[in-house]
């Protein structure tokens, strides 16, 4: 990791926060609101990702932009586009129980002109987020809690090191977008096939790279380990399934030594054993 990081590392073998240099990442939390949207456009963004494009219906959604930025969506019963309307208490909305269930979605895009939403719904066998997506229609409410929080990130690493599958995507995706065009780093990002890639415009300096998932074995941390880190001051960003993370999360820790607010993972769902 050179010498600069190498004299600033602890008796643990892992770095200190840099007295000078990036700053660690910040979580930001917004006040969190209920909206009724619209849907205006719902397609496949690939062959195992569902498109969802919302619109504003009167106050604004308070979208600042941030990495990982998030809503969830409340989903209505089985077999119906509807929720009945809940009853507000104050900016929290209450429904009859049993409460409706939500599922987490990272904000794809944002256009603050034409008011529009962008998620990304993973198509999975299984599960209430991905059959409400498959039922969708233009027109049909989606009803959404937040944005909830954000992570501001520093824009003066080295290095940025973004690792994940598809229901990482639509986060990393935003953030390479909106990254200084000057950054540089790797974005390795794992799909069922190739034909799931997803266009991205990345800075020049920031190469994004896929791998195909065989079965349930995931070939990301062998792929992300192989490619290395130049010296100088990384940030890593893992987000994705917790079986296929934690071994890059722990290479993280113990092999780069990156400090905490130097790094982020979280995961997104867990594989089901057969």
């Amino acid at each position: 990791m050179g010498e600069k990081s190498a004299e600033r590392a602890d008796a643990a073998g892992e770095r200190a926060a840099p007295v000078e240099g990036p700053r660690p990442l910040e979580k930001v939390k917004y006040p969190m609101r209920y909206r009724v949207l619209r849907a205006v456009r719902v397609e496949d963004a690939s062959p195992s990702v569902r498109r969802v494009v919302c619109a504003e219906q009167g106050e604004r959604i308070d979208s600042r932009g941030l990495v990982g930025e998030y809503v969830r969506v409340v989903i209505p019963p089985e077999g119906s586009r509807v929720l009945p309307e809940p009853e507000l208490k104050g900016e929290k909305p209450v429904w009859p129980k049993p409460s409706p269930p939500t599922r987490k979605y990272t904000v794809r895009r944002y256009d603050p002109e034409s008011g529009e939403l962008e998620i990304n719904v993973v198509l999975h066998e299984q599960g209430r987020g991905a059959a409400w997506a498959r039922a969708l229609e233009p027109g049909d409410p989606v009803h959404v809690l937040g944005p909830k929080a954000g992570y501001r990130i520093d824009d003066g690493y080295d290095f940025y090191l973004l690792a994940g599958d598809e229901t990482g995507l639509p986060g990393m995706a935003r953030w390479l977008e909106s990254m200084p065009r000057g950054a540089r780093g790797r974005a390795v990002l794992e799909v069922p096939s190739l034909r799931s890639r997803q266009p991205i415009d990345a800075p020049e300096g920031v190469s994004v790279e896929w791998v195909v998932r065989e079965g349930a074995a995931s070939p990301l941390a062998e792929a992300v380990v192989a490619g290395g880190v130049p010296e100088g001051e990384v940030f890593m960003w893992l987000a994705g399934e917790s079986g296929a993370i934690r071994p890059l999360r722990a290479w993280m820790r113990q092999e780069l030594g990156l400090a905490k607010g130097h790094g982020y993972s979280s995961g997104y769902w867990k594989l089901k054993e057969k």
